[in-house]
């Protein structure tokens, strides 16, 4: 369970995708505002995703333990999720096969849709249960594209391993993409956001990780 500051939208995360150019390269709304955190957890007890940490690849090779904590704004706005609200998880490498080439980017590592949360409206929810209801824990769909663990090719620095949580348009299920590389459309640079894009979807929260071959 997440502390409750852990969660505070602060200056801080809007600067660490700042910072490692999560913006504006994977997320182009450069006015993203996270409406909650992304806990990633791989096998290892030192083994989680903290918004810019260093992991191995050959650490990163089973699909991770995601739990999502919502954010409550402090201008008491009422979010409300239903158990008919659907999510789509995305995990993609904007640095295929390198940060300054990017003929394989957005290489897409996952995408999981129609994922529940749990069911909150800030408006009448019990305070005792507030924690419980903001965590979902574990968070499962209907996987479109398998997992795929980090795998940056030989003397191509750090990539970037960016997993994205989006709320689904009520009623439409994102559609299959047809490759891995650049999403499976041919276009450099192609990657979360045209697809969200295409697919209504609305960005929730962010989180990612640096990985490199060992041979530099």
């Amino acid at each position: 369970m997440f502390p409750r500051g852990l969660v505070t939208i602060t200056s801080s995360i809007k600067e660490a995708l700042t910072k490692d150019e999560i913006i504006p390269t994977v997320i182009h709304d450069k006015d993203f505002v996270p409406k909650g955190f992304l806990l990633i957890q791989y096998p290892g007890d030192d083994k989680q995703v903290t918004m810019g940490n260093t992991l191995k690849p050959e650490e990163t090779q089973t699909r991770p333990t995601i739990h999502f904590t919502l954010n409550v704004p402090d201008n008491n706005d009422s979010i409300k999720i239903t158990n008919d609200d659907k999510f789509t998880l995305i995990f993609t490498d904007p640095d295929a096969p390198t940060k300054s080439d990017d003929k394989w980017s957005e290489y897409c590592h996952y995408v999981s849709t129609n994922i529940s949360l749990n069911s909150f409206d800030s408006e009448s929810v019990d305070a005792a249960n507030l924690d419980t209801k903001l965590t979902t824990q574990d968070l499962t769909g209907h996987d479109l594209t398998s997992y795929l663990g980090p795998g940056p090719p030989p003397k191509t620095g750090k990539h970037r391993y960016v997993f994205l949580l989006y709320k689904q348009k009520p009623g439409v299920s994102p559609a299959q993409i047809p490759d891995r590389p650049n999403w499976g459309t041919g276009i450099p640079g192609y990657g979360a956001a045209e697809y969200a894009k295409k697919n209504g979807l609305e960005l929730l929260a962010v989180n990612y990780f640096f990985a490199q071959n060992k041979e530099q």
